[in-house]
């Protein structure tokens, strides 16, 4: 009977597990899952090889888990966190694929994440796709439009040989949520944005994608540094309008501010 459960079990799993035998024409920003108990969440994150870095009130009644692992993490990138809003209605998180067609271009070959995808299946049961989708061939290039950011046209916060004490100092608590030090000794850092600043999310009707805050800046040696918020906010939201762009048009900039501040 014991063996009859684990076999069972098995296949289970083999039924779960994302077929990425052929690359999308279209991919899902994020996956949504059945609602959980965020406890228990955590607990099977940890049990299935993720290290959590924070849990973030990012609004009312949606609570952000930031999880790591080693295959994300060797990555040395903005993909090394993946962001898993836990609400009473349903979990998003996001899609380690996509981020990895945006992030790392012509260097990922889909399914390269699959490990992590499948974790993340066994953490949180089935896993459906979101409404947020973008080609996947036009990722590696993506903006929200001609003439705005791309990914690398990031933003540069400060430079200077105190950046690193400003995580340590009294104040960091109140602008910081986490910190990972990469491989390469770059220093990924999740930002508590001020709560007017997320809630942006309101105006466009997008509570439900939490999940691409907390907002995170790189330390690279001495110089601190965001991704364009022109860029990100797009890229977490492909099927943003241009009518919801505007409405969110002062957003890049407060963001910009609410980070900079974290070192001074």
């Amino acid at each position: 009977m014991h063996k009859i459960l684990i076999t069972i079990f098995l296949l289970s799993l083999q039924l779960l597990a994302f077929n990425f035998s052929s690359t999308p024409k279209q991919i899902s920003a994020y996956y949504i899952a059945p609602s959980q108990n965020l406890n228990l969440v955590t607990s099977k994150l940890k049990s299935n090889g993720f290290t959590i870095l924070a849990i973030t009130n990012i609004l009312e009644k949606y609570n952000v888990i930031t999880i790591t692992n080693k295959e994300l993490q060797n990555t040395n990138s903005y993909m090394a966190t993946l962001q898993i809003n836990v609400n009473s209605k349903e979990i998003r998180v996001q899609n380690p694929s996509y981020l990895a067609a945006a992030y790392l271009g012509k260097d990922y070959t889909y399914g390269q994440f699959k490990s992590t995808v499948n974790a993340l299946e066994n953490v949180l049961g089935k896993l459906n796709d979101s409404d947020q989708k973008a080609n996947f061939e036009t990722l590696s290039e993506y903006s929200f439009m001609y003439g705005l950011p791309k990914r690398e046209d990031t933003l540069s916060i400060k430079k200077g040989s105190d950046i690193i004490k400003r995580l340590t100092d009294s104040k960091a608590n109140e602008y910081l949520a986490y910190t990972l030090t990469l491989p390469n000794g770059n220093i990924l850092v999740g930002h508590k944005l001020k709560v007017k600043t997320n809630k942006f999310l309101k105006i466009i009707n997008q509570e439900k994608n939490v999940q691409l805050l907390p907002y995170e800046s790189m330390i690279n040696g001495q110089e601190v540094s965001i991704m364009n918020p022109k860029y990100y906010l797009a890229l977490s939201l492909p099927m943003l309008s241009f009518h919801e762009f505007m409405q969110i048009a002062s957003v890049p900039d407060r963001i910009y501010r609410n980070i900079k501040k974290a070192y001074q």
